[in-house]
């Protein structure tokens, strides 16, 4: 028997909204090397957010197919339960079931599905604009802490001095 594996619960996986959509965040940067950064930063911070966008853009591109669409909810249903939230190993027959068994069965699950129902088209089309938007939002939210690991370091803090000249802080 396996040994019981901690899972991420899903509130703690998901970066907080009020910070993701944070209007002050938002910035033009100030050179290629500062949006690659910006673009690592942000996709590495706020991966599963992207992911849940990208997620309930397909789930609405499925609104004119509503049995796909309720297959689809039940789907990401059995992700979010057999992988996120659970704290115990699942058992069957007193046999604890392998992770690695749950994901390649909940993958080959939703391929199934995907090629039951005839949405590839749809589900293309969701990537495209859930990628679109997170390689936007990426690239235009400054990271919290672009300051200290920015490769210019403290140069980005610059105020507007009384006399008109520009100090570092």
């Amino acid at each position: 028997m396996s040994t019981p594996q901690s899972t991420t619960t899903s509130p703690a996986f998901f970066r907080p909204w009020q910070q993701f959509l944070n209007p002050s965040a938002v910035s033009l940067s100030i050179s290629f090397s500062e949006s690659t950064y910006r673009l690592t930063q942000n996709l590495n911070y706020f991966l599963p957010n992207y992911a849940l966008i990208t997620l309930l853009i397909f789930l609405l591109t499925l609104i004119t197919r509503p049995l796909s669409l309720i297959l689809f909810i039940c789907i990401c249903g059995a992700w979010v339960y057999l992988l996120f939230t659970r704290e115990e190993p699942l058992t069957l027959f007193d046999y604890d079931i392998d992770q690695k068994i749950i994901s390649g069965t909940l993958c080959i699950m939703t391929l199934v599905a995907l090629f039951w129902t005839h949405v590839w088209l749809k589900l293309f089309l969701a990537l495209v604009i859930g990628g679109l938007i997170a390689f936007l939002h990426a690239l235009l939210r400054a990271p919290e802490d672009s300051t200290e690991d920015s490769p210019y370091g403290s140069l980005l803090n610059v105020v507007d001095s009384p006399r008109g000249e520009y100090a570092s802080v």
